[in-house]
C-alpha cells in the first residue's frame, strides 16, 4: 500500500507501532523509527535511476519536462519537493513509464517526510 507522508510527525499517534503511519495524514508516527534515507545515502541514487533522464541541467533529451525543473542536487529535490511527491506518489504520472518498485517509493515518501 502506497503511504503518502505529508510532514515528518505530524499529527503521530503514540499508541502506533513504531514504522506504522498515521491512518489520517499518512505522515510517518516518528522519523526516529522510520527507515533512514537521505539524499546522500539513497535520494541522489534514485534520482539518477529514475528522474535524470529528463529531468537534470545536462539532459539532451528532456521528453517534455519544463526547463529548470532539474534534480542534481538535494537542493533541486528540495525546491520541487511538493511537485515531486505530487507526480510520483500520488498522481502516480511520473516517472513517465512507471516502472518504480514499490520499495522505492516507500523509500521516497521516507526521504521527502524526514529528510527534505
Amino acid at each position: 500500500m502506497l503511504l503518502l507522508l505529508l510532514a515528518c510527525g505530524e499529527g503521530g499517534d503514540s499508541s502506533k507501532e513504531p514504522g506504522t503511519t498515521v491512518a489520517d495524514t499518512g505522515a510517518p508516527a516518528s522519523c526516529e523509527t522510520a527507515p533512514s534515507v537521505t539524499w546522500d545515502s539513497w535520494g541522489h541514487g534514485f534520482f539518477l535511476t529514475y528522474c535524470n533522464a529528463c529531468h537534470s541541467a545536462t539532459s539532451a533529451n528532456r521528453s517534455g519536462a519544463p526547463e529548470g525543473v532539474d534534480f542534481d542536487s538535494r537542493a533541486d529535490a528540495v525546491e520541487w519537493k511538493a511537485r515531486i511527491r505530487a507526480r510520483v506518489l500520488e498522481e502516480e504520472t511520473m516517472p513517465l513509464g512507471g516502472g518504480v518498485y514499490e520499495e522505492d517509493l516507500s523509500l521516497l515518501e521516507v526521504m521527502l517526510a524526514c529528510d527534505l
